[in-house]
């Protein structure tokens, strides 16, 4: 797996187009620690304990993860023999590849265990993509989860989705963002495009957020073609500035981090607020 720099370098010429691709229910057709948890935990109650702190925003995924890893078995065969089981989209070789030809960049984001996507991805040829992940030393338990894409101020997410979208939009890039589940909403929130699916798909929809619906990763490479020949997404870099003029508001909002919940917290706040950025 090539871990992506904190700082990505783009390609001089070509779109100046962000790919950004969630892992667990997105490139893998399930999530893999949910998968993990329900085959390898024998106390199925507490699974679904945990799971339900996090979605009432009791607990961040920081948290989560810790218990996760507590929680499994500290074997690393007996959790890379599941892993192997999980299956993959295979389609998203069409959306790297119709990304990579245009110039566009494609990063994998994910706030999940992190130990599996590198195993996961290598199975299609694309451990070479940069990834932005948690890192769970296996056989360590909760002590071995560490988050080097963590925000430096907000501890509730272990992989900030959200930084990595402004970190890309920030370099001159439209940033495209694919996603299925709840937590991507932070990620979503910033991007200049969502294709969304499941729980994603269903908070745009309640907070009437336009977005992409798509099955396959396959349908988001037809959306990009179609995109850079319409103007929906600048085809070159002269034609950036132009783009964004039009499509992207004055001043940014936020739904999540310091800007709206402080520093230092490692819970979520109940609901979505949206701040501008505080002088």
């Amino acid at each position: 797996m090539s871990a992506a720099l904190l700082q990505p370098e783009f390609k001089d010429d070509g779109a100046p187009v962000s790919v950004l691709i969630d892992f667990d229910g997105t490139i893998s057709a399930e999530d893999v620690p949910d998968v993990l948890l329900a085959r390898l935990v024998e106390d199925q109650d507490e699974v679904l304990r945990m799971d339900k702190l996090y979605h009432d925003y009791h607990i961040g995924s920081r948290a989560l993860m810790a218990w996760d890893m507590e929680a499994l078995p500290r074997d690393p065969e007996i959790l890379l023999a599941e892993v192997d089981s999980v299956e993959l989209d295979e389609t998203v070789l069409d959306l790297v590849a119709g990304a990579e030809a245009v110039g566009a960049a494609v990063e994998v984001v994910s706030d999940g265990l992190g130990f599996h996507v590198e195993r996961m991805l290598a199975r299609l040829g694309l451990d070479r993509l940069p990834v932005a992940t948690n890192r769970a030393q296996l056989g360590l338990g909760g002590a071995g989860v560490s988050h080097p894409y963590g925000h430096p101020a907000c501890l509730v997410c272990g992989t900030c989705k959200r930084e990595r979208i402004r970190i890309h939009r920030a370099a001159g890039r439209a940033v495209v963002f694919v996603g299925d589940g709840p937590s991507d909403r932070y990620a979503a929130h910033h991007a200049d495009v969502i294709h969304a699916k499941g729980k994603l798909a269903a908070w745009c929809e309640v907070e009437n957020v336009p977005f992409e619906p798509w099955d396959r990763l396959a349908d988001v490479a037809e959306w990009l073609d179609l995109a850079l020949l319409d103007g929906r997404l600048p085809a070159e870099v002269d034609a950036f500035e132009e783009w964004a003029a039009r499509t992207r508001p004055d001043e940014p909002t936020f739904i999540c981090g310091p800007e709206v919940w402080g520093e230092g917290r490692t819970v979520a706040a109940h609901g979505d607020r949206r701040s501008k950025p505080q002088s």
